[in-house]
């Protein structure tokens, strides 16, 4: 097969011996492949990024290249999504808990369709409510007395999700005023550098359903490690009984997020089942499907999560553990960025920026290419000698 393509390309190349003209990808990728592996294989420490550097000023220089005019449609799409989103939430939470809140006071049958539904699906299993029965059979048990209470299982859920995003959307508020108020520099960047690459991107997709992601197996190893280094260090410091605590703690935490997410998607597809169960799906049903599926994919949120390992990969160093002055710097670098982006373009280009920022932009300000190094290793590896041809 290698044979093949070096004959491929033979006849292929241009009269310079430079890259070839009419090559499939797979080819020039396979013929490279072993070019490199001549070039490698017998080197002691052979320098596989000699074609890269760091951008020394931070990327700062080539702010001006982030700009095109796709910025405004995803800029578009970001803040359609989170309001969609944000109404859903609340018209649907708030039709529940008000159902619910009829259905306990009222004593006659009920029968209003949503209400039906939701008295139907109130004594649905849910973990939550689960154990808090269990809490109040047992303490019935144990002090003798007849205890009649059970939890109100889907009004539970609302609730905590609408608390949930009560406190998002202070947070978004006061890093708004922040920004706006405050005459200290640091700050005023840092809260609108969280405003837009951390609480935006949340309410695009928040739901109660995003506690999952802190107990999903990848995000628990990954913290655990975290924990380790940090609840030694507390251990050393503030004494034994407040590294158990804190491992308490974290344990408590992880298995609270695992049932809480759970209940919520459970909550969540009761709603989506009484928005497409009909016949005709109205507009906002058919809404609610929509940013349900949103709020599922958003339970692990990728592109904050290949962000934060590249954060980690640049800043963290080969421990790939943040220390407090790597953390600093990272964060000193994002709120300078955010400054040098909205000083460099309009308002309302800056927006549209800051809201469609992502992974591929940081790697284009902070990595450069030695375009006279990369070159000349094309030229090199895929010039084709007589010797070459004879294969």
């Amino acid at each position: 097969m290698l044979a093949h393509a070096r004959a491929a390309m033979a006849t292929t190349c241009d009269d310079s011996g430079g890259s070839p003209r009419h090559l499939g990808y797979h080819v020039q990728t396979e013929l490279m492949e072993e070019k490199c592996w001549q070039k490698y294989s017998d080197c002691e420490a052979p320098d596989f990024f000699e074609v890269l550097d760091f951008a020394r000023d931070g990327g700062f220089a080539e702010v001006h290249e982030l700009w095109n005019v796709m910025r405004y449609v995803g800029a578009v799409l970001a803040i359609g999504m989170m309001i969609s989103n944000l109404a859903t939430i609340v018209i649907n939470d708030s039709h529940y808990l008000i159902s619910s809140a009829h259905i306990e006071r009222s004593s006659s049958n009920v029968t209003d369709d949503d209400a039906s539904y939701v008295a139907s699906i109130s004594e649905d299993y849910m973990i939550s409510g689960m154990l808090v029965d269990s809490i109040f059979y047992i303490v019935s048990d144990v002090t003798g007395l007849d205890i009649q209470i059970r939890s109100p299982r889907i009004a539970l859920v609302g609730a905590l999700e609408l608390i949930l995003l009560c406190l998002l959307v202070m947070k978004a508020f006061s890093c708004i005023m922040w920004s706006l108020t405050t005459d200290n520099e640091r700050l005023r960047w840092s809260m609108a550098m969280t405003l837009f690459w951390e609480t935006i991107p949340e309410l695009t997709s928040f739901s109660a359903m995003r506690l999952l992601h802190f107990a999903t197996p990848s995000v628990v190893i990954a913290d655990l490690f975290i924990f380790m280094e940090y609840s030694k260090a507390r251990g050393k410091h503030d004494g034994r009984f407040t590294q158990i605590r804190l491992w308490v703690q974290f344990v408590l935490g992880k298995l609270a997020c695992l049932v809480l997410g759970i209940d919520a998607f459970l909550f969540k597809v009761r709603i989506a089942y009484r928005n497409i169960h009909k016949q005709d799906i109205q507009w906002f049903g058919l809404l609610s499907v929509a940013m349900f599926i949103v709020q599922v994919l958003g339970i692990v949120q990728l592109s904050m999560f290949v962000r934060g390992r590249i954060f980690l990969f640049i800043f963290g160093g080969e421990d790939s553990v943040m220390e407090p002055h790597e953390q600093a710097l990272q964060n000193v670098w994002q709120a300078m960025l955010v400054r040098r982006i909205w000083y460099t373009f309009s308002w309302h280009q800056s927006i549209a920026v800051l809201l469609t920022f992502n992974e591929d932009d940081f790697q284009k300000l902070v990595l450069n290419e030695r375009n006279e190094v990369k070159h000349s290793f094309a030229r090199d590896e895929l010039r084709m000698d007589d010797s070459t041809e004879s294969e």
